[in-house]
């Protein structure tokens, strides 16, 4: 029986020191949480970045559109002027 309690404490042990490696193993560094989070805010920058540049040419190709297709006054008397 001593021999046994002998066994079933050194098994503990082993599967206590084997959880404390576990644990320390899943534990993320600090400096690894800070590096994620400083390229995540410099990807949502870059992001912020593209949707402006993206609107700004969207707005650009409005007004060249509206400046190309509607006639100018000039144009449009002329027209007038010859369906008369």
């Amino acid at each position: 029986m001593d021999q046994n309690l002998k066994r079933q404490n050194a098994a503990g042990e082993k599967h206590s020191q084997e959880d404390d490696k576990y644990e320390e193993e899943t534990k993320i560094p600090p400096d690894k949480v800070k590096e994620g989070q400083t390229c995540a805010e410099f990807g949502e920058r870059s992001v912020a970045k593209v949707e402006k540049t993206i609107d700004d040419l969207e707005d650009k190709l409005k007004c060249t559109k509206e400046e190309h297709l509607s006639p100018k006054v000039p144009d449009r008397t002329l027209l007038y002027l010859n369906e008369l």
